[in-house]
């Protein structure tokens, strides 16, 4: 008998307990019940095809199938680099979704979730972002994937490869949400949107797309801005031809291009992506990123125009947001690109190719400037101050801009929030090796929301208060359209929406206050650079 209790017991920890059966659009979908029973997990479901037809445009309707799918899935990706190596599949759209159990007749909030990676890596899945926080706060969860790199973001102005596919898998995954949250217990009328990095640019694109219009109801975008230097291809057909010349081939014409490429696997169009010295990840040369659209007849565009025109004209679905990034941001890149030390810097090389300068006495004057704003301390070690400009550059500043049209033209409540918190899961800064910098890197936030599967972090005994305020602030805007409809011992502050040009903000650190959201100082640096410079030409010409 002691045996058989014995072997029940590890029974209980092995085999998962299906969920109920939900019917969908393509069938019967039957998922599992979390490890501590208090939600329901459908993971791996398709909604939507790629195929050698539609390798590089929108994405064809879900599969089919009789009986009941599996929904087990627990870690597709999108084909990507991972430790060098070329991983994921090509049948990768598919979403995971978390929701409280029982299923109720009454429907729950629905937060979906697209995730960053500079449009050239991550996942959607509980890999990384498991959604278990948000189920057991009372909402329904969605992680998507979408394609990634040139899959999804080659942009050649023709009909085989308009531009956008990834945007676009991140529109059928929102109106599969639409069409078939009801039976896993969500309301497709309240429908928050939200990403961080490459997924807050995403959001983003979909608010001011006329494609997305109905398909959610409340936006927060962390830490991306649509109009940061490597949110937006300025010239699609010269990036595309970079790639071309990897194969041998040197041609400007979208069409041989398409052929070129169109022969080779994702395994060998990604690994054919060369970074250089002091220019990758974000900073690359060939970084394959949303778009503006081309006009092709029975083509549907996501991205229509450059963003600054459409936020500033109105035309766009106005919805309350969150709009936040963190303190130092660019201490991951910085740290990919140069180390832990910087002793000797090249400030030219760090403008970005959404600049452009008639002459090059402008460019030097500008170099002088930024040189004497972030390297003129006299200290040896400059990694920090590259930390700076890395976060103003690519990070702050697009958002300050951005942000600042949205509250000028869009008349629903804007929340804004600075993370300033250095615990034991920012897992970004770790990986930096950057542990004795102050704040919170880029990514930082992620790990006091998530909960990856991946990795076994004991958070609900190290940072459980941390991830209690950010889920329940997140949520309650999901709920509330308030993040703090009212004050108590976990949320004591009351976070007030603003309007100002330099607006109140939330500071969420060990403790929450309120201050102003950027520093003045390096916003008129650089916006009297863009106002300048600010490349003009975009798209196909």
């Amino acid at each position: 008998m002691k045996w058989l209790a014995l072997l029940s017991l590890i029974a209980a920890n092995v085999v998962k307990v299906p969920s109920p059966v939900v019917r969908t659009e393509s069938g019967l979908v039957r998922g599992r019940i979390s490890d501590n029973g208090r939600f329901h997990q459908y993971f791996g479901i398709p909604y939507g095809t790629v195929n050698q037809e539609n390798r590089f445009k929108a994405p064809l309707p879900p599969p089919k199938w009789d009986g009941v799918f599996e929904a087990v899935d627990v870690n597709t990706r999108c084909p990507q680099k991972m430790m060098g190596l070329v991983v994921g599949d090509e049948n990768c759209l598919k979403l995971h979704i978390y929701t409280p159990r029982p299923i109720r007749k009454k429907l729950l909030p629905v937060m979906v979730f697209i995730h960053g990676g500079g449009f050239y890596e991550g996942t959607g899945s509980p890999f990384l972002y498991g959604g278990d926080y948000f189920a057991e706060n009372g909402v329904v969860f969605v992680g998507i994937n979408y394609r990634l790199n040139a899959e999804g973001f080659l942009c050649l102005g023709i009909k085989e490869a308009p531009g956008n596919a990834g945007l676009k898998d991140q529109l059928a995954a929102l109106k599969w949400i639409q069409r078939n949250i009801r039976g896993f217990g969500g309301d497709p009328d309240n429908v928050t949107l939200f990403g961080e990095s490459a997924g807050a640019v995403s959001t983003s694109f979909l608010i001011l797309s006329p494609s997305a219009r109905g398909l959610f109801h409340k936006v927060i975008l962390q830490s991306g801005a649509t109009i940061a230097p490597w949110a937006i291809q300025h010239d699609p057909i010269t990036r595309a031809s970079k790639l071309a010349k990897e194969f041998g081939y040197n041609t400007t014409d979208p069409y041989k291009i398409y052929k070129i490429l169109s022969k080779h696997s994702y395994d060998e169009l990604i690994s054919s992506i060369k970074y250089t010295k002091h220019k990758n990840h974000i900073t690359a040369d060939v970084l394959f990123v949303p778009c503006v659209e081309k006009y092709i007849p029975g083509v549907e565009p996501i991205v229509t125009e450059y963003p600054i025109n459409i936020i500033l004209s109105g035309n766009y679905t106005k919805l309350p947001m969150i709009i936040g990034f963190n303190d130092n941001e660019g201490i991951y890149f910085a740290a990919k690109n140069f180390g832990t030390s910087v002793r000797r810097v090249n400030t030219a090389e760090l403008l970005q190719a959404d600049l452009e300068f008639p002459t090059d006495e402008d460019k030097n004057i500008i170099v002088d400037t930024i040189r004497g704003h972030y390297f003129s301390s006299g200290k040896d070690e400059m990694i920090m101050d590259m930390v700076d400009l890395y976060s103003d550059l690519h990070f702050k500043f697009p958002t300050v801009i951005e942000s600042e049209m949205y509250a000028k033209t869009n008349h629903q409540p804007i929340y804004y929030y600075l993370f300033k918190y250095s615990g034991t899961f920012n897992m970004p800064k770790m990986i930096s090796l950057m542990l004795t910098a102050k704040g919170a890197s880029h990514a930082d936030e992620l790990f006091y929301m998530f909960k990856p599967h991946s990795i076994p972090l004991p958070q609900r005994y190290m940072e459980n208060h941390m991830i209690q305020k950010m889920v329940t602030l997140w949520t309650n805007f999901a709920k509330y359209t308030d993040p703090t409809p009212r004050t108590s011992k976990l949320l004591p502050v009351r976070w007030r929406p603003s309007r100002e040009w330099n607006p109140v903000a939330l500071v969420i650190d060990k403790q929450l206050t309120t201050g102003r959201m950027w520093d003045e100082t390096s916003v008129r640096l650089w916006n009297n650079t863009y106002t300048k410079y600010r490349r003009k030409s975009y798209g196909f010409h």
